[in-house]
Order: structure tokens, then C-alpha cells, then sequence
């Protein structure tokens, strides 16, 4: 039979030896902690500036895809030979209105807007 003071003498022997281990390993841990040296403020400056970029090829390809679409628009209205261009806010037909009474103007059929008066 195992006596309850041998069982409590190891038991707390056992606590002294993982207490001591887990000591060495801090100190090891910290010796390592003090060889490296991380500076925060660069890597957020890092991360925010390769968002920044991020957006900013997200937004150059929107306008790329707008513009080819444009020039596609435009290639096809020049091939139809009417003098017509291209609106760049709705993308409809500009044309030159000649009207017998007021001016003369280059606008857009689809949404009106006028871009020169003569």
C-alpha cells in the first residue's frame, strides 16, 4: 500500500519539477523574444499601403473595361458613317442638332446633355 504522505511528497516533487521546466522555458522563450526584433508600425504601413494599391488596380481595371467599351462603341459609329460620338456618361449617341430656331448644338440623344453650343 502507498502511503497518502509518499503520494503527496511526489505529487508535489512532480509539481516542483514541471514548475522549474516551465521556468526554463520562459527564460528560453524570452532570451529568443529579445534576438527578434518586429517593428509593428512598418508592417501596418506595409499592409496599408498594399491595400492601397489593391484599390487602386481594382479601380484602373473598371475604368479599362469602361473604355474599351467606349472605343468599341465609337468604332462601330464610325463605321455606320452618321458623324455620331459617344456620351461618356450614359454611352448613347452625340450628334449635332441643327435647329431653325436657337442654337446649334453637339448633345446626346439618350440623356440630353449638351456638350457645345454654336
Amino acid at each position: 500500500m502507498i502511503d497518502d504522505t509518499d503520494q503527496s511528497t511526489t505529487e508535489t516533487a512532480e509539481t516542483e519539477t514541471d514548475a522549474e521546466t516551465d521556468a526554463d522555458e520562459s527564460v528560453e522563450t524570452q532570451s529568443t523574444d529579445e534576438d527578434i526584433v518586429v517593428d509593428l508600425d512598418s508592417a501596418a504601413a506595409y499592409e496599408q499601403r498594399v491595400e492601397e494599391l489593391q484599390e487602386t488596380v481594382a479601380e484602373q481595371a473598371e475604368r479599362i473595361d469602361e473604355l474599351e467599351d467606349l472605343l468599341l462603341d465609337l468604332s462601330v459609329r464610325a463605321a455606320d458613317d452618321r458623324g455620331m460620338g459617344v456620351c461618356p456618361e450614359c454611352h448613347g449617341p452625340v450628334e449635332k442638332v441643327t435647329r431653325w430656331f436657337g442654337p446649334t448644338t453637339i448633345e446626346c440623344r439618350r440623356c440630353g446633355e449638351t456638350f457645345h453650343e454654336y
